[in-house]
């Protein structure tokens, strides 16, 4: 008997050291080319959709309007979303927004710049493109560069993750903003449970 167990532990011991050799030297596969920007325009993709769609929701007498004296209203903030895009990519990679998109690095102007329902979709759609593109042609070595963020030293991969938060921080405002208003927003018409606009 004592035989048979020592047969069965040295066995079990030489099964352990193979495979532990085996995973040695088995290196961890390297991450997939471009995965981290695919992986964030996904996100950024879905917050974009959302703040394009509400922004077609509002109609255009409600642009104006703002919670309170001071505050950004419906207009200013979807474009300062745009001013975001624009000058987030600009901070991360250093790629200029294009000419004719007319940003500079002064958000209360660009805020006000217009109350046009119609061209604050343009000055959108043109600057989540702008996203897209500069984000889509960033190499993977570029990701750990630093950079100079507000007076901190971060990575581009940091800024680029903060401009997703910012999409994101603003698509929130303008739902409040809109529910404020009686909209709802395309996405929850149609939702059901406790949460739903849709009675029951």
């Amino acid at each position: 008997m004592k035989n048979v167990i020592r047969t069965i532990a040295i066995v079990g011991l030489a099964i352990g050291l193979v495979g532990a050799a085996a995973n040695a030297a088995t290196p961890p596969a390297a991450p997939t080319k471009g995965a981290f920007q695919r992986d964030l325009l996904g996100v950024y993709s879905d917050a974009e959709k959302k703040v394009l769609d509400l922004e077609a929701e509002v109609p255009q007498n409600k642009f104006d309007w703002r919670p309170a004296p001071g505050v950004r209203s419906i207009a200013e903030a979807y474009l300062h979303i745009a001013f975001g895009n624009y000058g987030l990519t600009k901070m991360a990679t250093g790629k200029e927004p294009p000419a004719e998109a007319g940003w500079e690095m002064n958000p209360p102007k660009w805020d006000t710049k217009t109350k046009d329902k119609a061209e604050i979709k343009k000055i959108l759609e043109k600057s989540f493109a702008h996203v897209h593109q500069v984000i889509g042609a960033l190499p993977d070595a570029d990701l750990d560069k630093m950079v100079s963020f507000f007076g901190h030293e971060v990575t581009v991969r940091s800024v680029l993750i903060i401009l997703v938060g910012h999409v994101n921080e603003h698509l929130g405002q303008s739902v409040a903003y809109a529910r404020a208003n009686k909209i709802t927003p395309p996405w929850s018409k149609n939702e059901k449970g406790p949460m739903s606009d849709k009675k029951q």
